[in-house]
Parts: C-alpha cells; structure tokens; sequence
C-alpha cells in the first residue's frame, strides 16, 4: 500500500456539524414564499374547493337521480346550479389572471439565504470570535 490508503475521517467533522443546523423556517432552502403568493394560493384553495362543492350539489340535483326516493327537504338544487357552477368559475379565472406580481420566492430573513442557521453552540463560539476581534455579525 502505498499513499492510496483510505484517508480518516476529518477530525473536525463533529465539531463543525455542532455549529450550524438547517433553518427551520425556510426548511433549509433559503428560499420562502412570499407573503402575497401564500395569500393568493389559500385563495385559490378556497376557490377550488368551493367549485368542486358546488359541483357536488348540482350532481346531486333529483333530476340528475331520479331512482332516489326521499325529499331533500327545504335543500332545494333547482335550474340555478349551473349558473352558480359557471360564476364560481368566472371568480376562478379571475382570481389566475389577478397573479401578484414579482417572483414566488424570497431571501429566508432567518437564514439569509443560507439555508442554515447557527445552533447555541455555533452562537457561543461566534459571541467568542467576536469578542476577540475575529468575527463581525452582518
């Protein structure tokens, strides 16, 4: 054997590996949707969901199952269901046409964009380095 031995492993790993952890924010990313494409996404969610609703009811109408024997009481599904199912569908148009503006995603502000963020250890030795004069905070 020579010089092409398995190398051991880096000492410092461990030590290194206690310092930072992933961002619990961001997930380790870096990245984080915005705050006005997350509103625009709920709303499109709800949107979504009130459509699939609407088209439940109106396949549910007596017309549409007339083998069913029992009254659906003071619910009554009549002619008007596929104008609600086309409005709910005009608001759903609206509302992709209505996209905010920018990019999806931003900076992490916990991380910087790093992904990774300092555990106490990390920050104990970071007060430390600052304190003598090696390490600056941004």
């Amino acid at each position: 054997m020579t010089g092409d031995a398995a190398r051991p492993a880096d000492p410092w790993a461990p030590f290194l590996a206690a310092l930072e952890t992933g961002c619990g924010t961001c997930g380790g990313t870096g990245g984080v949707v915005r705050e006005q494409w997350r509103t625009w996404y709920r709303q499109a969610d709800e949107l979504v969901r009130v459509a699939q609703a609407a088209r439940r009811a109106a396949d549910m109408t007596p017309e549409k199952a007339p083998h069913q024997d029992f009254s659906y009481g003071s619910l009554r599904l009549g002619p008007a269901e596929p104008s609600i199912v086309a409005a709910i569908d005009r608001a759903i148009d609206d509302h992709m046409r209505a996209r905010p503006e920018g990019p999806e995603e931003a900076a992490c502000e916990t991380c910087r964009g790093s992904g990774t963020v300092l555990t106490p250890t990390g920050r104990r030795l970071a007060e430390i380095l600052a304190r003598h004069g090696f390490f600056r905070d941004r």
